[in-house]
């Protein structure tokens, strides 16, 4: 669950999609307008960050234009916004939350972003902005234990995805120190059964609070080729600043607890990110740049 004064979204009504058709989901309101006068600015934000992995610097990542997740959540700040990722032959490799809600003083809405590295490769990014995000290293994959050898197609390959998906289980602690129960979206955030470079099937989940339908927890599960075999792998992000605590099964297998490295805005090693970024009108004029927490207002364009 995501406190009001992180501001952070929370999700009233969330619908999730996953593949290369996924499509952009109508908001909790459809009468309001507010998400189609929106996405234009949030694909713009987007669009500003250039992708590569260490090994192929000059080889820019693919964006997917069509955000794979959308919300709204009129209750809470009138947030709303969506997700987007980036693609490394087929796979998600970069993740952006892009939203909004209204800034406290200014005649507009604030924009947020909020960042994961998903590639087992570190990244680099490239954006002309005061705020900037710099991964340290690649998100690390595991051996998921006591799963069954991949099967050879993919119709059986997503069945066994949703299976493992369900033995990941967790909770989450406030800053009261209240627990919170957190469970899987059934449906996969995005799903590439057709990936290269070692990995034959994946898919991109997320573990939500029980208090609603927040990604608290992003969740990666992949066939991946190792030493001529294949496997079963998987890898946890953070998507919140609370503890928490993921298990497969019975064993604890993923923590993030707060720390002096560990901090509201970003992990020790960058993988995770948030700032916010600027303050717009809905039509898309810039009213402000948000540094080191100010809004700074710009002149008339």
């Amino acid at each position: 669950m995501k406190s009001i004064a992180r501001i952070l979204f929370s999700a009233a009504t969330v619908l999730t999609v996953y593949g290369p058709a996924s499509a952009l989901l109508a908001a909790d309101d459809p009468r309001d307008g507010l998400a189609k006068k929106m996405l234009p600015i949030y694909v713009k934000d987007a669009e500003a960050y250039s992708f590569a992995v260490e090994s192929a610097p000059k080889k820019e990542l693919e964006l997917k234009k069509e955000p794979v997740f959308e919300w709204s959540n009129p209750a809470r700040h009138d947030q709303q916004g969506v997700i987007f990722l980036w693609l490394r032959d087929g796979r998600p490799a970069a993740l952006a939350g892009i939203f909004s809600h209204p800034h406290e003083k200014l005649p507009g809405r604030q924009i947020m972003h909020e960042l994961h590295a998903l590639d087992s490769e570190k990244l680099l990014v490239k954006r002309d902005s005061y705020h900037q995000w710099k991964p340290q290293k690649g998100l690390v994959r595991k051996e998921l234990p006591d799963a069954p050898t991949p099967a050879s197609t993919s119709a059986t390959r997503i069945l066994q995805i949703r299976r493992l998906a369900e033995g990941f289980t967790g909770h989450e602690i406030d800053y009261g120190l209240k627990r919170w129960e957190m469970r899987l979206l059934p449906t996969p955030l995005y799903r590439y059964p057709a990936a290269k470079t070692g990995v034959v099937d994946g898919a991109l989940f997320a573990l939500v609070s029980n208090a609603g339908t927040d990604p608290e927890v992003l969740l990666i599960i992949e066939a991946r080729e190792v030493d001529g075999k294949l496997r079963w792998e998987y890898a946890c992000g953070r998507y919140s600043d609370f503890e928490l605590r993921v298990n497969w099964k019975d064993k604890e297998v993923f923590t993030s607890i707060s720390s002096e490295t560990n901090g509201f805005y970003n992990d020790p090693l960058h993988l995770y990110r948030l700032y916010p970024e600027k303050v717009v009108t809905l039509e898309g004029k810039l009213l402000a740049r948000i540094k080191d927490g100010e809004a700074i207002p710009v002149e008339d364009k």
